[in-house]
Order: structure tokens, then C-alpha cells, then sequence
């Protein structure tokens, strides 16, 4: 059913006083609640509502007729307040107005006074209930009613507003929830005189839940309608972490704002809807490229295939370092600021830079995908030409994409002189660029062996001229490191660390070392090395007096030294605000 059926249908209802009983169905989170606030409002923007009192009473919690009558009084509201929930001060304007409530005398002001208290009496719940008449009530969740209020209860709740009280009574469920799912269509045909089905269209949906024109929803819109959301509450969450990443990035060009909504849309209706998104490792790992050349070799598993279909012609073609922390805080539900604008000034400077891909990009998505005409070779000239061109802009992933595909029909040396030049053109790249496991190679991406070797070859000739002793100070202040660090720690000997432990001064003896001892057992290539060089310097600076064993004993570092005093630990009173860390 349309939206515009179902609007034009609450319209009408809205316009009139003639009492009858509304039913809008839908599944869960599709709008229903949030659609007939929308229309309601409209309503009562337009002046067109005829009714003056209104009650919305979601069944949630509610256990009884009782409860479900005094929530009806309790909830009621008029005139400006329609529309809006109900709240103390509504509910003492409510009771100002209504002179036979008055003479409930002290009852009443005890009710007002222990408003949202449990435990109000059944006299008063009955007595509230014969005021309300002549006005709206809509009854929302009704599959989520408690045990002791069944259909027949609720039903004939509705049933009785609208002919003993003259009211439009409107239900809002998912009935395919119910448990007595039967019984309810069964009774619902004897009372409901109009039944709605609220099954939005993804551009509907999207109407709906991106009513308010923002620049979130600008760019979010055609996102969930390519993915085809029509989940409004997953749509409000999603727009809730796109407008926070929006702010983020607020600093730089929309291309790369546009990217980063379009990355998280996706990653966040994978986390709020699993079963029916794609799967959440499958983003992580997507690499269209490599996808591409898998899919031409063989058949792809269902789930895949899905997801494949899914991104075609969605900007999303791999996962970059600030794509990863993007689809972490659509995991968590927020962002870790600093590092996503980090990445977000390295993917500026790229953009600045070059044309991301440029010429690379069009040849895979104008001479591949976009053409069966073009020859073999004319595609494999221009993918080999463009590799060397570009080598400077172009991901390891892509560039092995093509290395690949060129070995495959047979150009050998054109791969080889692609991975050369391409190792050239990042000559003054720091080593963590060639740390393979620093980018995102998947399982299907199969490195190519020459470029796994000539990177492994350029990380292990990259000379790190800093001061270790300065290194190792930064390691303790900041308690992290990044690979370059890691890299020239594990070139220390037990003699580099044992001079470098003894030249330390102050509080950045303990957090030094143990920042380095965090790191010696961590799993970074070249962690075990660390472990074994500073745990060495450790025992030999601990024999060199009892004092000094028991200092490094305080730290938590087990010497295991025969002939060592034992005792209590020291702790220096300048680090008296470090007591109480974690050993390592």
C-alpha cells in the first residue's frame, strides 16, 4: 500500500468526528509510530483536526484493563499539546478542566501528586475512565503488551471508545508478533473499520525518516535508497552517526565527505540489520577489483554474490585506513575523533595530490567493466601504462590487482617493471607503508610473491636515523608506539637497552620500561626480539646491586636471576602517582 494511500487515508480519518476504529499494521521499525506522528502534526498545523483531545498510550509494560484505562485519562492532552507527550503539567491541565473530576476532592490531588507513581487504586482509574470521551486515542504496540492483557482485552477497549465514548481509536502493531496472532484478525474484522498496511517504498521511507532537509540528509538519502533501507528507526540511526561524521569532517572537500557517509551507511545497516545486510567481514575485506577478478575465475558463494550486487554502482569500491575506522564506529556507535581526522588530512593530501586513481580507475571501470569491445590487448597497454603512471597514487591492493592480471595473460616483465617502478615511486615512504599487513589485503586478493618480496626487501633497507633513546621516551609518554618505532626497538641489543634504560631520568624510568615490556609482548613483527633484548638488559642492570633489583622488581618484571635479594618493592616517591599500574 502506498504511502500516499495510507496518508490521504489518516487525513480523512483526522477530518472528521465520526467514531471509528483505525488499524495500521506494519513490522517492526518500518515507521509506523513515527508516520502517524508526522500526519497527525500535519493535521494540527493545517487546522483540519476535528477532535480537540488526544491520547497516544503505548501498551508496552501494561498489564490490566486498569492500567490501560488510567493510561488513556493519564495520557490525554488538547488544544497546542496534540502531538506531543503527555507530562505532568498536561495532566494538571487536564484536571483543572474537567469539573466532575473535582469532586474526587482529595483523590485527586493525591493522583497528581504521585503522577507516574505505581499503584494508583482501581477507583480512580474507573473514574478517570468516564471522562474520556469525544477525542482521539491511538494505541500503539499492542504485540508488546504484558500477559494479562490479551486481544480481546485491548480490542474491546477500542471497540467500547469508539461506541459507548464517540471516539477515533487507532491501533498501530506489528501483528506478526503476536502471540495469538489468529484470535486478534479474528476479533480485529468485528471491530477495526479501516485496516492499513504500512509497508513503505525506500524512497518513501526515506521521506519519512529524512523529512527535514539537512545536509545529512542530502547526501544520505541516495545512500538508503541504493541500499534499499526502509527500516525508519535503522535510517535515524544511521543518519544520527552520518551527521557526527558530517561535523568531523566538516573541514574538507565533499568528495571525500560523500565517500566516508557512503562507507558508513553501508558498514551501519550491516551492524543494525545483520540478517538481512551484507555481512559485516565481507565490507572489511571488499576490494572490488580483486572481487572482480575472483568472480571472472569462479563462481561465487551466494552471500557474496549478494553483496557483489548490492555495491555495483555504489561509491564504494575498497576499504581504506579511514573507511576501517569509520566501520568501527558504526560497530561501537561512535567515533574516535582524532583518528578519523588524522586519516581524513592522509586522504585529503592524497586527493590534493592526484585524482585518486585516476586514469588507473577509468580503465578498470571504462575499458573492463564498461565495454565488450575492447580488445585484450588494447586493455592490458592501458592498465600497464596507466600502473606506471600512477604507481605514486594507487593502493597495494589495486596495484596488485593488476601486477596479477598481467602475469596471468602472460606479461611477466611488464608485472615485474610495474612492482619496480612502483617501489621507486614510494621511495621516501616511512616502512609502515611496507608493512603488508599494514594494508588490506584479503584471503582472495592473493598477494602476488615478487611485491610481497620487494616490500619485505624496502622495509628491511629503511635506515631510521632518530635518537632511540629519544624513541624509547616518546614510547613511554604517549604508552604506544607506531611499526616505525617498533622497527628500531627490535634492532636494540641487550647493551643498546641497557644503556638506554640507565640514561632515563625520573618518572620516564617507569613508564618507559614498562611501556617497552607492554610492547615486548604484544604481537607486532619484531615484539619477541624486544622481549628478549629488554628483558636481558633488565637482569643485567638488577645484578649490578639489590637496590637496583628491587627497583626493577617494583615494575613488575620478573628477573628470575638465582642469587638475586629478594624483599619488599621499592616504589620512588616521583612516581608515586604511577603506583598502582598494571604489571607486564
Amino acid at each position: 500500500m502506498s504511502l500516499a494511500h495510507i496518508e490521504n487515508e489518516i487525513r480523512r480519518f483526522l477530518s472528521t468526528d465520526a467514531p471509528e476504529v483505525l488499524c495500521i499494521k506494519g513490522k517492526w521499525g518500518v515507521g509506523k509510530t513515527y508516520g502517524w506522528r508526522a500526519f497527525l502534526s500535519s493535521a494540527v498545523q493545517a487546522e483540519t483536526l476535528k477532535l480537540d483531545r488526544y491520547a497516544y498510550v503505548s501498551l508496552f509494560g501494561l498489564n490490566s484493563l486498569d492500567d490501560l484505562r488510567y493510561a488513556v485519562f493519564e495520557k490525554t492532552v488538547s488544544g497546542a499539546n496534540i502531538g506531543k507527550d503527555a507530562n505532568e503539567n498536561t495532566f494538571r491541565d487536564l484536571v483543572q478542566e474537567l469539573d466532575s473530576v473535582r469532586k474526587l476532592g482529595k483523590l485527586v490531588e493525591w493522583t497528581a501528586a504521585a503522577f507516574n507513581r505505581r499503584g494508583v487504586t482501581d477507583l480512580l482509574a474507573k473514574s478517570a475512565f468516564l471522562l474520556v470521551r469525544r477525542q482521539i486515542v491511538c494505541l500503539d504496540d499492542l504485540e508488546r503488551a504484558g500477559s494479562g492483557l490479551g486481544a480481546r482485552e485491548f480490542l474491546g477497549i477500542a471497540s467500547f471508545l469508539k461506541e459507548e465514548r464517540a471516539c477515533k481509536v487507532v491501533l498501530l502493531l506489528n501483528d506478526e508478533e503476536l502471540d495469538d496472532r489468529d484470535e486478534f484478525n479474528r476479533q480485529l474484522e468485528k471491530v477495526a473499520d479501516t485496516t492499513l498496511l504500512f509497508d513503505p517504498s525506500r524512497e518513501e521511507a526515506v521521506r519519512i525518516a529524512l523529512s527535514t532537509a539537512t545536509r545529512t540528509a542530502e547526501v544520505l538519502a541516495p545512500l538508503i535508497i541504493h541500499l534499499g533501507i526502509t527500516n525508519i528507526r535503522v535510517i535515524k540511526k544511521i543518519e544520527r552517526l552520518a551527521t557526527r561524521l558530517i561535523d568531523i569532517l566538516s573541514d574538507h572537500e565533499d568528495t571525500l565527505v560523500n565517500e566516508a557517509v557512503a562507507t558508513l551507511a553501508l558498514a551501519s545497516w550491516a551492524v543494525q540489520q545483520p540478517k538481512i545486510a551484507p555481512n559485516l567481514a565481507l565490507i572489511r575485506g571488499y576490494n572490488e577489483l580483486s572481487l572482480t577478478m575472483r568472480a571472472g575465475r569462479e563462481p561465487l558463494d551466494e552471500e557474496t554474490e549478494r553483496f557483489r550486487k548490492i555495491v555495483a554502482d555504489y561509491p564504494f569500491s575498497f576499504v581504506s585506513s579511514i573507511d576501517e575506522i569509520i566501520i568501527d564506529g558504526a560497530e561501537a556507535g561512535y567515533f574516535q575523533d582524532e583518528e578519523l581526522k588524522k586519516a581524513a588530512l592522509v586522504l585529503a593530501a592524497e586527493h590534493k595530490a592526484h585524482a585518486r586513481d585516476s586514469e588507473f580507475t577509468r580503465v578498470w571501470q571504462d575499458m573492463y567493466h564498461g565495454s565488450l569491445s575492447v580488445d585484450d590487448g588494447e586493455f592490458l597497454d592501458a592498465l600497464y601504462t596507466s600502473s606506471i603512471s600512477e604507481a605514486d597514487s594507487i593502493t597495494p591492493v589495486n596495484i596488485n590487482s593488476a601486477i596479477r592480471v598481467l602475469r596471468e595473460e602472460g606479461r611477466e616483465q611488464q608485472a615485474d617493471e610495474i612492482i619496480a617502478a612502483y617501489v621507486s615511486a614510494h621511495n621516501d615512504a616511512k616502512p609502515e607503508f611496507f608493512n603488508i599487513g599494514n594494508h588490506h589485503f584479503s584471503a582472495d586478493d592473493r598477494l602476488d610473491p615478487a611485491l610481497r618480496q620487494a616490500f619485505e626487501k624496502r622495509r628491511a633497507a629503511y635506515v631510521d636515523e632518530r635518537n632511540p633513546l629519544d624513541v624509547l621516551r616518546s614510547i613511554g609518554e604517549g604508552r604506544g608506539w607506531n611499526d616505525a618505532d617498533v622497527a628500531l626497538m627490535a634492532k636494540q641489543s641487550p647493551e643498546d637497552f641497557e644503556r638506554l634504560f640507565e640514561s632515563l631520568k625520573g618518572k620516564e624510568v617507569r613508564r618507559s620500561i614498562e611501556t617497552i615490556r607492554v610492547l615486548a609482548h604484544s604481537h607486532h613483527e619484531g615484539s619477541k626480539l624486544i622481549d628478549e633484548a629488554s628483558l636481558k638488559a633488565l637482569r643485567k642492570i638488577a645484578a649490578k646491586s639489590p637496590m637496583r633489583a628491587k627497583k626493577i622488581r617494583s615494575y613488575g618484571i620478573d628477573i628470575e636471576e638465582p642469587g638475586l635479594p629478594a624483599g619488599d618493592d621499592l616504589v620512588n616517591e616521583g612516581d608515586a602517582d604511577d603506583v598502582g599500574s598494571e604489571p607486564v
